[in-house]
């Protein structure tokens, strides 16, 4: 097996416990953010509309497209069954052509 690399800083003996930096909150426990204008708050909240918006149309083109790689892959899945059972029967009329040119004993 490979010897593991260095430790990363936040599994570090000593380190921060966890996954990655602790965020420290400043100001007493259940303090609120600081209140932004209303103009940036609006601003802010048409972003992530856009981007909700954006990210719907990405993931529905994706199901687009994992809808037809999926019919394809059924389309393949029966040409090889069709494939297999051709395959079977072929196996079947040598195997009883070589039982019937033996010499029988």
């Amino acid at each position: 097996m490979a010897e593991a690399g260095p430790l990363p800083p936040a599994a570090a003996p000593g380190g921060s416990p966890g996954p990655g930096p602790r965020r420290t909150r400043v100001g007493s426990e259940g303090s609120r953010p600081p209140e932004l204008p209303a103009g940036d708050t609006r601003e802010l909240l048409e972003e992530v509309e856009m981007q909700i918006g954006d990210a719907a149309f990405s993931l529905a083109k994706i199901l687009e497209a994992t809808s037809a790689v999926s019919a394809q892959v059924e389309e393949l899945a029966s040409k090889c069954s069709e494939n297999a059972r051709f395959l079977r029967t072929w196996r079947d009329l040598l195997k009883e052509g070589y039982e019937s040119l033996k010499p029988s004993g």
